[in-house]
C-alpha cells in the first residue's frame, strides 16, 4: 500500500478537485471565502470579548459541525455513480483500500481542519483546566467524525448525492430533536439527572450506562448538546480530581462516568463501524 498521503484520489479530492474549482468559477469562490471569513474573524473577536461558557462555545461548535460535516462526505462516493466513473475508477491500479482511505481520507482531513478553526471557540471560553478542554474537543471531532463517515457510507450505499445529503439533515433532526422530545413527552418530564446523582464509583458508572440503554436515557445523554450543557458543571473545578472530593454529587458523578470522553469514544466506535462498513462495500464492488 503507498503511503497514505500519496495516495492519488486523497490529493485530487483536497487539493485537484478545489482547484478545478476555483478554476472554474474565481469569483463565486474568492466571495465566498472573503464572507466566511469576515463572519469567522466576527464571531471569533466576539468569543474573544464575552468569554462565553463551555457549554454555549460547545454548541455553537457542534452547530457549525452538523452543518458542515454532512457536506465533506455526502457526494464522495455517490458522484462516481452519477458521474458513472465508478467503474473506471475500479479499473486503475488503486487498490479497494486505496479508493477507501482516498474517499475516507479526504473526509476524515476535512473534518480535522474544521476542528482545528473551531479550537479558538472552545480555548476562549470561560474555562480553565484541561479536563474540559480535552473532553470537549473529543466530542466536537468525535461527533464530526461520527456525520463523515456515516456519509461516506451513505453516500456509497444510497449512490444518490441529494438523497445522502437529505438522509444526513434529517437523521441529525431526528437524533438530536426529535428523538429526545419523544422522551419527553412519552417518559419523563425532565431531565434524567437522577440517575447520574446516584453515581459515586467507576462501578456505579459502569451500570448507569447499562441501565440507561433500557430506560431511554442513552438517547438523551449521548447527545451532543446535552454532553456541553452538563460540561458547564466542570468550569470551577480541579484539573486534579482523582484527588478531590469536593464537589457536590452530581458533578463527582459526571466524572466517574468519564463525561464527555464517553460519548467521544462512541462516536468514535460508531464512526469506524461505518467506515468498516464502507470497506467492505468498496472491497466487493472492487472484486466485480
Amino acid at each position: 500500500m503507498r503511503a497514505l498521503w500519496e495516495n492519488p484520489l486523497l490529493q485530487y479530492h483536497l487539493l485537484g478537485a478545489t482547484r478545478h474549482r476555483w478554476k472554474r468559477q474565481p469569483w463565486l469562490y474568492w466571495a465566498a471565502t472573503l464572507g466566511t471569513g469576515l463572519v469567522y474573524l466576527l464571531a471569533l473577536q466576539t468569543a474573544v470579548n464575552y468569554r462565553p461558557g463551555i457549554d454555549v462555545a460547545l454548541w455553537f461548535s457542534l452547530f457549525i459541525m452538523c452543518l458542515a460535516a454532512p457536506l465533506m462526505a455526502y457526494n464522495l462516493l455517490s458522484s462516481e455513480y452519477e458521474k458513472q466513473t465508478w467503474e473506471s475508477l475500479v479499473l486503475t491500479r488503486l487498490t479497494a483500500r486505496e479508493i477507501f482511505w482516498g474517499k475516507w481520507g479526504a473526509a476524515l482531513t476535512r473534518v480535522a481542519v474544521l476542528t482545528l478553526l473551531l479550537a479558538p471557540f472552545l480555548l476562549f471560553s470561560d474555562i480553565r483546566g484541561w479536563y474540559t478542554t480535552t473532553a470537549a474537543f473529543i466530542v466536537l471531532f468525535g461527533w464530526g467524525v461520527l456525520l463523515a463517515s456515516l456519509g461516506v457510507w451513505l453516500s456509497f450505499k444510497l449512490k444518490r448525492t441529494l438523497t445522502t445529503a437529505s438522509a444526513l439533515y434529517a437523521g441529525q433532526v431526528f437524533v438530536l430533536l426529535l428523538f429526545p422530545m419523544l422522551y419527553f413527552i412519552l417518559g419523563e418530564r425532565s431531565l434524567p439527572r437522577e440517575l447520574i446523582s446516584a453515581v459515586q464509583s467507576y462501578g456505579d458508572a459502569y451500570y448507569t450506562w447499562i441501565i440507561c440503554l433500557f430506560n431511554g436515557a442513552f438517547i438523551i445523554y449521548i447527545n451532543p448538546f446535552y454532553v456541553a450543557l452538563e460540561m458547564e458543571h466542570f468550569r470551577w473545578l480541579s484539573d486534579w480530581w482523582w484527588t478531590e472530593h469536593n464537589g457536590n454529587a452530581y458533578q463527582q458523578g459526571l466524572r466517574y462516568m468519564l463525561w464527555g470522553f464517553t460519548q467521544g469514544g462512541i462516536y468514535l466506535g460508531l464512526a469506524l463501524l461505518f467506515a468498516g462498513f464502507t470497506y467492505r462495500g468498496i472491497k466487493i464492488s472492487w472484486r466485480k
